[in-house]
């Protein structure tokens, strides 16, 4: 499996876990599946996205906010980062 399709399957199963996801917090929810949208777009066409440091950036914040609440969701969101790494993206 190469790192994209690997990074490909792990937004499938992060957006899955999103929808799956018990938030109160609406927003929180919508910030996420907008992220999501975001590194899918960068995936598409690295080339359009120059803000390949900004997501990785957003990730990060992102994961740190998740640990607590839902481990399961900030490890997938780790697993996305860490592959838009070794990519370059």
């Amino acid at each position: 499996m190469t790192d994209l399709s690997r990074l490909e399957a792990s937004l499938r199963q992060l957006r899955a876990e999103i929808a799956t996801l018990e938030l109160d917090d609406d927003d929180a929810r919508r910030r996420l599946a907008a992220l999501v949208g975001e590194l899918e777009t960068a995936v598409a066409d690295p080339a359009k996205s120059g803000e390949g440091s900004t997501l990785g950036e957003q990730l990060r914040a992102s994961i740190l906010r998740l640990e607590a609440a839902h481990p399961r969701l900030a490890g997938l969101v780790n697993e996305v980062a860490d592959s838009l790494g070794k990519m370059g993206i």
